[in-house]
C-alpha cells in the first residue's frame, strides 16, 4: 500500500531498497568508465594499479567501495561490454 503509485491509491513512497541499490550501480558505472573523478581515479591508483579489475571475489578498499562491489555481478548482468583496448573488461569473466 505505502509504495503503491498515488494515482492508484498508494502513498507513492519509493522502495527505498531498489532507489539505494540503483544509486550505487551508478558508481560502478562511473568506475568502469573511468569518469574523470577525483575519487575515481584515488581508487584506481590506491587499490587496482597495472590496470587490474575489481572482483566480487576479493574486494579491496574502503566499506563504501567494498558495499559497492556486492552489487558488482548485478551491474555485470545489466551492462554491456565495448572492448576497445580492454582495460575495462575480463576477457573470461565478463559477458
Amino acid at each position: 500500500m505505502v509504495c503503491i503509485p498515488k494515482c492508484e491509491g498508494g502513498l507513492g513512497v519509493l522502495n527505498i531498497q531498489t532507489q539505494n541499490e540503483a544509486l550505487l550501480l551508478k558508481h560502478l558505472d562511473k568506475f568502469f568508465n573511468k569518469r574523470e573523478m577525483p575519487w575515481v581515479k584515488l581508487i584506481l591508483d590506491k587499490h587496482y594499479r597495472n590496470d587490474k579489475l575489481p572482483n566480487s571475489t576479493t574486494p579491496r578498499g574502503s566499506f563504501w567501495w567494498r558495499d559497492i562491489l556486492k552489487l558488482l555481478e548485478k551491474f555485470k548482468g545489466m551492462a554491456s561490454v565495448l572492448v576497445a583496448n580492454g582495460k575495462t573488461c575480463l576477457f573470461w569473466d565478463d559477458v
